[in-house]
């Protein structure tokens, strides 16, 4: 990794173990009602490792190490992760790291589970993944590995899982695990966006809503410094629980089709192109992968306007206008002008101190290691407030409903926990991210380059997929890609 995606990764793998105070389940606040859009429980929960949040000037106790490491060993991975059997940790990983010392993987170096018959060709045997669509739906292409295990197998958070002669040498992840379709898919059952967001404020307006907050009203008790959320408390922050194909399930056959390329340049070919390694936006979708929002989020309430404010990765902000409407002409609803905006617009209401969101008008984008969406991709998301038994804040519960026609074969859920760190009189303030290149892309590898030194460098398509591009040109000479789509759209309407 380059840039700041090193600090980001360093970061988060200290929060897994210096993170909230307690394990967190994935744990949907309850209204207190039965809802039409909210509040549902998830299928196949998963539990984040319980952690302790070391203060300055303290240090984890052993008994609490000890227990950090046990609740890693019980998680759920579907891996490969961790150091390779017979491999040497470089000196900074001994005895530490995210996984420790520890293996998680059914075969290495090359090798076949006990009991898995392998497929005639894998996505690390490949020459021309187009070729192999019939086998994209079967676990054993991706050698049984979640995406993030897949994306990792180069060593961002391993040791030697991709052998000694790769990509032929990949290791396998452990085949009887999987997270139900079920616990990531939406369990209401709206066709969009619109329809969701509808729905709510009918339900609220029934139950003689939205609540209307003053400054003598509004709950200013939310302002201050939330925790990101645990890496491993949902299916989506690192995906490790979850097999690629179980993913690619949700997807669309155009976007099943880029996931694939973007995992086979990752795992294969060696090419990533993640997008802040160059200093290009992070996008929409990025505000839930752990590594990249790993500073605390900032939440700032005023009866017109809530603010959200987050990052390591880039500067994650969203604006939720309260009380407003959506324009409904255009291409997708929107706020302000009809084009749109990295992080979309997003307006919502209140339901006494449950904020409910619709966000549209969104840059279609891509989040490595995970999935590609497009310009229709709207959200709808809940903020909860969890309070204790005097009634104080501990946690902001964020249920979030992701809506994306193009991309999504049906809707998906994220549910995590901001875990309240302090007010605003207390700890560092927001660090403004600015990223400076040193990384660029080289014959298609991304490459260092010192002050001083000249390179050849093509401008690239900012909207056309920049990072398509580069596999096309570079490492797909001679692959028989399909014709049928236009792949450098992000869901516009062909002409």
């Amino acid at each position: 990794m380059g840039n700041r995606n090193t600090g980001a990764m360093a970061l988060m793998m200290a929060a897994l173990v210096l993170s909230a105070p307690v394990g967190l389940a994935q744990v949907v606040a309850d209204p207190g009602f039965n809802s039409v859009g909210r509040g549902r429980p998830v299928e196949g929960a998963l539990r984040a490792p319980r952690t302790q949040r070391a203060q300055p000037g303290q240090t984890i106790s052993p008994e609490a190490q000890a227990q950090a490491q046990q609740d890693m060993a019980n998680y759920p991975f579907v891996g490969p992760r961790g150091i390779r059997p017979g491999a040497t940790p470089p000196e900074g990983r001994r005895g530490g790291g995210m996984f420790g010392n520890a293996t998680i993987g059914s075969a290495w170096n090359g090798a076949t589970p006990p009991g898995i018959q392998p497929l005639p060709v894998d996505i690390f045997t490949s020459k021309d993944f187009y070729k192999d669509q019939q086998y994209w739906s079967d676990k054993r292409y991706f050698r049984c590995n979640s995406p993030q295990s897949l994306e990792d197998q180069r060593g961002a958070t391993a040791v030697g899982t991709i052998g000694d002669n790769p990509p032929g040498s990949a290791a396998w992840g452990m085949c009887d695990r999987d997270l139900p379709r079920s616990a990531i898919v939406s369990p209401y059952g709206f066709k969009t966006a619109q329809e969701h967001y509808e729905a709510l404020l009918a339900e609220t307006t029934q139950r003689g809503g939205p609540t209307k907050h003053t400054y003598a009203t509004v709950p200013g008790e939310l302002n201050g410094r939330y925790a990101p959320g645990n890496a491993l408390e949902n299916w989506y922050t690192r995906m490790d629980a979850v097999q690629f194909s179980t993913v690619l399930s949700v997807l669309t056959p155009e976007y099943q089709k880029r996931m694939v390329q973007q995992a086979y340049h990752e795992a294969n070919t060696d090419a990533p192109q993640w997008p802040s390694q160059y200093c290009w936006p992070e996008g929409f979708i990025r505000r839930w992968y752990s590594a990249a929002i790993q500073f605390p989020i900032s939440v700032i309430v005023t009866p017109s306007l809530v603010q959200l404010m987050a990052g390591v990765a880039d500067n994650f902000v969203t604006n939720i206008h309260v009380g407003r409407s959506f324009k409904m002409e255009g291409a997708v609803p929107r706020l302000g002008q009809d084009v749109p905006r990295w992080f979309g617009e997003t307006i919502g209401f209140w339901d006494k101190d449950a904020l409910i969101t619709w966000t549209s008008n969104i840059q279609g984008w891509t989040a490595h290691g995970q999935f590609e969406f497009s310009n229709k991709m709207q959200s709808i998301e809940i903020y909860t407030p969890v309070r204790d038994a005097q009634g104080q804040v501990t946690a902001l519960n964020h249920e979030a409903i992701l809506y994306d026609p193009e991309a999504l074969a049906e809707p998906v859920r994220i549910v995590r926990n901001y875990q309240r760190l302090s007010g605003f009189e207390d700890g560092d303030p927001l660090i403004y991210i600015r990223c400076i290149p040193t990384i660029y892309p080289v014959k298609g590898k991304s490459t260092p380059v010192t002050p001083g030194q000249v390179i050849e460098y093509e401008i690239p398509d900012m909207y056309g997929r920049p990072w398509a591009q580069t596999w096309e040109k570079y490492f797909e000479q001679g692959m028989e890609r399909p014709q049928e789509e236009d792949i450098f759209s992000f869901g516009e309407e062909k002409k």
